[in-house]
């Protein structure tokens, strides 16, 4: 990568070979050391400049998650999908499906509310990034559209409640239990039903479900694994309790999907089309450093030996 850091020494002034990473414009024609030695310094400053964007609310939240415990306990395949079709999983749906659901227990402080809103506003222009130069296959761009068009710009981005078709109303919300306010959630497969009647059941390719479906049917299937869990074991919970652990999985699954930042910054800079290369290369530029302090806190993580299947990418960074 042309921004790769110099290995120079102030004695020596010696530096790192960066002329493979360089498209050269006539065979066996090298550039200059001064020349690769620009290069180099331009490309450090841009990092340097873009390393004061650094995202201070999702930092935090990315602080409680300790390990990736989120990820492994977030399963719902033990739920069926409220339609036949083998649902693609990804990584901003679960995301802004348990943000909604947290927001709207009763009772907890607004500062708290507001920060985590504005903590996954923040993960989801990097998850969304990551889903976009990873998984590019028509199904997993349906699925961004229910992420985008369907929930969370709507949902997440400068509002005060859960996206419109989502919507709990004040008089809905259950003062007795929080697991009742859950409940509420999964009263969205009314939307994923109304899709069944209109297609008599039959197939519908997964890259033709409507945002709107997916998004519902990712709610119901979250919603029902939460109340599962809790009620199979006899566990009591309170609403702090439970907004907390909500939390925690939030910040365990974005932590996880960001450990994928340095492959896409990778990808990025290997944009295949020359018209669009100087621009992918400048965004990767950018991008690696406004992550420059996530990808320090994540680059110690261990992550758990488990793939997420249907998720398109792996704990490690890799590519499925």
């Amino acid at each position: 990568m042309l921004f790769t850091l110099l290995t120079a020494s102030s004695s020596d002034n010696t530096y790192e070979d960066l002329s493979n990473y360089v498209l050269l414009l006539e065979d066996d024609v090298q550039l200059a050391e001064k020349t690769m030695k620009g290069i180099s310094d331009s490309m450090n400053r841009l990092i340097e400049k873009a390393e004061k964007k650094q995202h201070n609310n999702l930092l935090k939240l990315l602080d409680e998650s300790v390990a990736f415990d989120g990820v492994v306990t977030f399963n719902t395949d033990q739920i069926p999908s409220l339609f036949s079709v083998e649902h693609v999983n990804s990584w901003s749906l679960p995301i802004i499906s348990l943000t909604c659901i947290a927001i709207a227990i009763t009772d907890i402080h607004k500062d708290r509310v507001d920060n985590l809103f504005k903590s996954v506003g923040d993960g989801l222009l990097y998850t969304h990034l990551v889903e976009e130069s990873l998984n590019r296959e028509s199904v997993y761009v349906n699925i961004r559209r229910a992420t985008v068009k369907g929930v969370a710009l709507r949902g997440l981005e400068g509002a005060t409640d859960p996206p419109n078709f989502l919507l709990i109303s004040g008089n809905q919300k259950s003062q007795a239990s929080p697991l009742a306010t859950v409940t509420l959630w999964y009263e969205v497969e009314g939307i994923v039903n109304e899709f069944n009647t209109s297609t008599n059941r039959e197939h519908v390719e997964k890259e033709n479900l409507p945002p709107k479906v997916i998004a519902a049917n990712s709610m119901y299937q979250i919603a029902q694994t939460i109340i599962r869990t809790y009620e199979s074991n006899n566990l009591e919970i309170t609403e702090d309790e439970l907004f907390t652990r909500l939390s925690s999985m939030i910040a365990d699954i974005l932590a996880a999907c960001l450990t994928n930042i340095p492959r896409v910054v990778r990808v990025r800079c290997r944009e295949s089309a020359i018209e669009k290369r100087e621009a992918s290369v400048l965004a990767a530029v950018d991008l690696l450093g406004r992550t420059t302090e996530i990808i320090k806190r994540l680059e110690t993580r261990e992550p758990p030996n488990m793939v997420l299947i249907g998720w398109g990418l792996s704990m490690s960074g890799i590519f499925i």
